[in-house]
């Protein structure tokens, strides 16, 4: 399902990543340059318009997911690895659903002010780590970085003192917790994620299952259907965040057809990575948020004595594949 939506993503051209792949190939070594002992991983923010942009999008685009750029607020990460300067992972993220019915019976507050406490959070939409790195099991490592002050801060850096689109309000600062939902139901990155006795990624429970995955192929006639009807949403400040999603609803209303076609049964496990040591307080009650201590250093440490380490134990020919062939091969069936 998700390469099938793959093949009809117009936001993203794959012969150009396959290009920007073979220009950054020395970020995506071969495993057998990698000493799990001296990992050394650093979170680096993503500008716009740099390698660290391109290398963003040559990672995100090797996933069966279907591209995205995200919506609303959007940060965007790389994890390096700072001892031969190679690519680890990434992190997306954007302003998180209006509506998510696990995390909202999780927060538990009045409808009048959910969407200021929704607003204090950020939705992960992309996190994972590249190949080289997986089977070393680098997306427990880039999951827990989610807790890293260099997001917190760079959240701060871009967002204080600016407001919303819609509302014209102050975002609401700091950021006090990251939700994720899982790709293919069941997580087994985010279960049982801990730093020493910390829990960091809490789970909420499955999505219902409803979504556009399915729907790629048709959307383009939607959209020029509901051009010719004067119906179409376009993209842009002042439309929401989820302009694809009203497109499709707008045309099975008009059209007459039930909602029950917008559920492709995928049912995807939530988790939230509280920031703050009190969240539901400060959401409920209005306490004044405190936030958690991480170390990144800590908890890459960690990572490598309770995940890295034992799997390279247990697995020593782990190393014994062509990572950068699974990237370039990963666009073939994506480019023209």
């Amino acid at each position: 399902m998700h390469v099938s939506a793959k093949q009809w993503d117009t936001e993203i051209t794959y012969s150009k990543l396959q290009e920007d792949l073979r220009a950054l190939r020395s970020y995506f070594p071969s495993p057998a340059k990698i000493d799990p002992e001296s990992i050394d991983p650093i979170v680096v923010p993503v500008r716009p318009r740099t390698v660290e942009e391109r290398l963003f999008k040559v990672t995100r685009g090797y996933w069966s997911m279907p591209y995205s750029k995200g919506y609303g607020r959007r940060l965007r990460f790389l994890v390096i690895d700072r001892s031969i300067n190679a690519l680890i992972g990434i992190i997306g993220l954007q302003s998180p659903s209006a509506d998510m019915a696990c995390r909202d019976n999780y927060i538990d507050v009045d409808k009048e002010i959910k969407l200021h406490v929704v607003n204090n959070t950020l939705d992960a939409y992309t996190i994972g780590s590249t190949p080289a790195y997986a089977p070393l099991l680098a997306g427990k490592l880039v999951a827990g970085l989610l807790h890293s002050p260099v997001i917190r801060q760079e959240y701060w850096r871009t967002y204080a003192g600016r407001k919303t689109t819609q509302l014209k309000r102050k975002i609401p600062q700091p950021l006090l917790a990251i939700t994720t939902a899982s790709a293919f139901g069941r997580s087994s990155v985010y279960n049982r994620l801990k730093f020493e006795e910390q829990l960091l990624a809490k789970p909420l429970g499955y999505t219902k299952g409803y979504g556009t995955l399915h729907l790629e192929e048709l959307y383009p006639r939607m959209a020029a259907w509901l051009m010719a009807e004067g119906l179409h949403v376009p993209a842009g400040f002042g439309n929401g965040p989820r302009v694809r999603w009203q497109n499709i609803i707008h045309t099975l209303q008009a059209l007459g057809l039930s909602s029950k076609y917008l559920e492709h049964g995928v049912k995807r496990e939530v988790f939230i990575f509280e920031l703050a040591t009190n969240f539901l307080e400060a959401c409920r009650n209005g306490e004044t948020p405190a936030m958690s201590q991480f170390s990144d250093d800590g908890w890459s440490a960690y990572w490598k004595k309770r995940w890295c380490l034992p799997r390279v134990q247990r697995v020593p020919d782990w190393f014994h594949f062509d990572a950068y062939r699974q990237i370039e091969q990963a666009y073939i069936p994506m480019c023209p």
